[in-house]
């Protein structure tokens, strides 16, 4: 890379980091206006308070990458139009396109970043944080973490459930023992298997070893690869179990995609998670494509006032940011109605706006 290309790219870069600290910082604010009713009304210690944003901080941070991206690109490249930097530049012979990929590249390595971050540190901060708000400071009856190790429950008709991770939002059970006793507390029946799978009327248990019990001794064992047990047990009862439309966005991507598969196999509607499916993978992409856009407007206007620059590109990131999100909206609702497929509803605003990108890009001159 040339000398010229990588110090725009450390430029962009260090605007970048202080531009995404703000936008988090005024999310952050934001949110805490939000949440000011639920804090005065429950009085929850400081520390709670401080911890619950700061596991939701990453999050944020996740949003605000591609606009934060954007501003910094075009603050970087208006303020070089300012210097008559840019202009120095061509006259060496160094067209549009040897400025405008480095800094394209840049921007899809930060997308495959945020997406890496966004289903690793982000999704995980982020279960934490409304472990946090709805267990520690609204202090709800049943509420609790959607992943549960070594947990152990006493059940309906005199059964004990030994389970070594349940997992709420898929409702499933692996490596569990469920013990049968009666009034006396005699063993009748105990159940070993590797998993559970509640299908929405009962519970599928695979590869189950089934032992019954007369007077605490063992009289039968058969082995059985997929056994029903309908029991009034439902995943509710063991954790409150969380399938909204937000609550699935924030939710890694493998983990979505096995809860998909059990809806699909369930004969369940999982549209609205199928969409939020596509639009985790979509979403980080946003960086690279509001980068297309926004490298090009510097060079079709521009100004040498400093003032001006920098008012230009934040209306111009703003006015962007609005119209992304409000077509990413509409396609989302469209996806959940089923006027759109999931994939068509969750990518609709990037063909746009990389559609548009393009027009831009092919207008530069070399």
């Amino acid at each position: 890379m040339k000398i010229i290309q990588k110090y725009i790219v450390s430029e962009i870069l260090k605007v970048f980091f202080i531009i995404l600290a703000g936008i988090t910082v005024f999310i952050t604010i934001s949110n805490l206006l939000d949440d000011m009713p639920m804090i005065l009304q429950h009085k929850p210690p400081i520390i709670l308070i401080i911890s619950y944003f700061f596991f939701k901080t990453p999050f944020v941070v996740a949003e605000s990458f591609p606009f934060a991206m954007l501003l910094s690109v075009l603050f970087v490249l208006s303020q070089m139009n300012r210097f008559n930097e840019l202009t120095a530049i061509k006259s060496l012979g160094i067209n549009f396109y040897n400025i405008a990929i480095p800094v394209l590249i840049l921007s899809f390595l930060i997308s495959f970043f945020n997406f890496i971050f966004n289903e690793t540190i982000a999704s995980n901060f982020y279960t934490r944080s409304k472990q946090i708000k709805e267990n520690l400071i609204e202090k709800k009856s049943g509420a609790g973490p959607q992943i549960r190790y070594d947990l152990a429950k006493l059940g309906t008709e005199g059964r004990i459930f030994y389970i070594k991770k349940f997992d709420g939002l898929l409702g499933t059970m692996e490596n569990l023992c469920i013990i049968k006793i009666d009034n006396n507390l005699n063993i009748l029946e105990r159940i070993d298997a590797k998993k559970a799978i509640w299908d929405g009327n009962k519970w599928i248990i695979k590869d189950a070893y089934i032992r019954t019990f007369t007077n605490n001794v063992e009289t039968n064992v058969q082995n059985i690869e997929n056994y029903e047990l309908w029991i009034s047990d439902t995943p509710e009862d063991f954790i409150v179990v969380k399938r909204s439309f937000e609550d699935t966005l924030t939710t890694n991507l493998f983990r979505l995609k096995k809860l998909i598969d059990l809806l699909k196999q369930s004969g369940f509607q999982y549209r609205e998670e199928l969409v939020n499916f596509h639009l985790k993978i979509s979403f980080p992409l946003a960086t690279f494509i509001l980068t297309l856009l926004g490298i090009s407007i510097p060079f079709l206007f521009h100004t040498q006032k400093s003032f001006l620059n920098a008012a230009l590109s934040f209306i111009f990131t703003v006015i962007t940011a609005f119209f992304y999100m409000g077509f990413l909206t509409i396609g989302l609702s469209m996806g959940k109605m089923g006027a759109l497929s999931p994939v068509l509803s969750a990518w609709i605003s990037n063909i746009i706006f990389i559609f548009i990108g393009f027009l831009v890009l092919v207008k530069i001159k070399k």
